[in-house]
């Protein structure tokens, strides 16, 4: 059996989940003893959780992922090294972790109110990021757009990526400017599945072709 190790780069983002249990723990007396942890298309909080489970056991949970993820990426991995594309990704669910809590805080206390405008920056950053650096994600790696056509044809692998992180960057700029002009709810939903939907179906397009050429 493959022995599986945490790198430094796994450790960082397992550990930058446990640090936002801080930021709670420096006001937990200021905070309510219900702290809304989900909401509506329309903004308004339809789920509460205690307060104890929002500052820690949220963060927890989501630690426990995380270390799941990286172990399992390293299981995945052929190559020992990642590359810069593989290291942004890795800490970017950590990230996006940590302005969440901050931002539930807030909302807590009554100092942030807008949540489908920071679903709006948080979707546009996700895209812009994913954009840029899911080209140069290896095939060796358990990260990208992972199908039996994509994994068993490099030309597949390489061109459907190259085509996702245009995809994504193009979505991110009209995440960006939804955002900005209030367009909210459902439609960044909708933008988010079929923005994320839309490569796997170029990837069944391109491995056809590329096996119709082969083939003369």
């Amino acid at each position: 059996m493959k022995r599986v190790r945490l790198t430094k780069v796994d450790l960082l983002s397992i550990g930058l989940c446990l640090v936002a249990i801080l930021p709670g723990l420096m006001v937990y007396d200021r905070l309510p003893e219900e702290i809304a942890t989900h909401f509506g298309f329309d903004g308004e909080p339809n789920g509460y959780s205690s307060r104890l489970f929002a500052v820690i056991g949220l963060p927890l949970v989501v630690t426990l992922i995380q270390t799941v993820y990286c172990i399992t990426t390293n299981l995945f991995r052929k190559n020992k090294e990642m590359n810069r594309a593989e290291k942004v990704i890795r800490f970017l669910f950590p990230t996006m972790l940590y302005a969440l809590q901050i931002f539930l805080l807030m909302y807590s206390m009554g100092k942030a109110t807008d949540i489908m405008t920071f679903i709006g920056v948080l979707e546009t950053v996700l895209f812009l990021v994913l954009g840029n650096y899911l080209p140069k994600v290896r095939r060796t790696t358990f990260f990208g757009i992972r199908t039996p056509h994509t994994l068993t044809n490099e030309e597949v692998w390489d061109r459907t990526h190259r085509f996702a992180g245009v995809l994504y960057i193009i979505a991110g700029i009209f995440c960006m400017i939804m955002t900005v002009t209030g367009v909210h709810g459902a439609l960044l939903l909708t933008l988010l599945v079929v923005t994320i939907g839309i490569p796997f179906i170029y990837s069944e397009i391109l491995y056809r072709r590329v096996r119709a050429r082969e083939r003369k």
